[in-house]
């Protein structure tokens, strides 16, 4: 899958190449390191699993029309850049953008691995109940795993979803989100409920409740 390649700049060594999906792999895995106490080397440890989730994230995506018409897209907490390099393999020419908070935007392994995706990274927090401020707007924003609404949470405190897409929607036209719940659902809010979608009958690391949800959707919904 993705056989075609993009032209990309690999800061580290000085080059252009083309970067195929076994060429990328074998960049991470310079750069990860894999011994069990490197920073990062779970992912090549588990690359299977990781390659998988993402794989499926561009699957649903495609499946959903959710990059019909996208040419920038940010994603938020993008980790080492695997599911970026796959979106701009399947995008050629991708406006790309990616955030992570402080201890990832300055790990050298990290920056190590966003460096072969040879686009901008900032740091970004999401808080409950407040305004991202983005620099710039985007046709879409895209997180997986996320943690701002679950494990950053303090306990028994609710994500405000509705917040969070309000402000989404002053920036992009579309959210794609991964969430890490992976139980009943019985946590989200009912006006968030339309836009979830949970892929019953596949287990990890595919399985989990993702938001799917464009401007146009959001705008028009009806709360009850």
């Amino acid at each position: 899958r993705f056989r075609f390649a993009y032209k990309i700049a690999f800061t580290g060594l000085r080059l252009n190449t083309y970067m195929t999906p076994e060429q990328y792999k074998a960049e991470l895995t310079k750069i990860c390191g894999h011994r069990k106490m490197d920073v990062g080397a779970k992912y090549i440890r588990h690359w299977d699993g990781f390659w998988l989730e993402k794989n499926y994230c561009i699957d649903l995506m495609k499946e959903r029309n959710m990059l019909e018409g996208v040419n920038s897209i940010l994603e938020v907490g993008a980790g080492i850049g695997m599911l970026g390099y796959l979106l701009k393999q399947t995008i050629p020419g991708l406006d790309y953008e990616h955030t992570d908070t402080d201890e990832y935007i300055n790990e050298p392994i990290y920056k190590g691995c966003c460096d072969l995706l040879d686009s901008k990274r900032y740091s970004l927090y999401i808080k409950d109940s407040q305004p991202m401020n983005l620099p710039r707007k985007y046709d879409m924003l895209v997180a997986t795993r996320t943690v701002f609404d679950r494990e950053c949470m303090p306990p028994g405190v609710v994500f405000n979803y509705r917040y969070w897409l309000d402000d989404c929607f002053k920036y992009v036209d579309k959210v794609f989100v991964k969430t890490n719940y992976q139980a009943s659902g019985k946590g989200f809010q009912d006006y968030i409920r339309p836009f979830l979608f949970f892929p019953h009958g596949l287990g990890k690391p595919r399985r989990g409740w993702y938001i799917i949800v464009t401007k146009e959707q959001w705008n028009n919904r009806v709360e009850r």
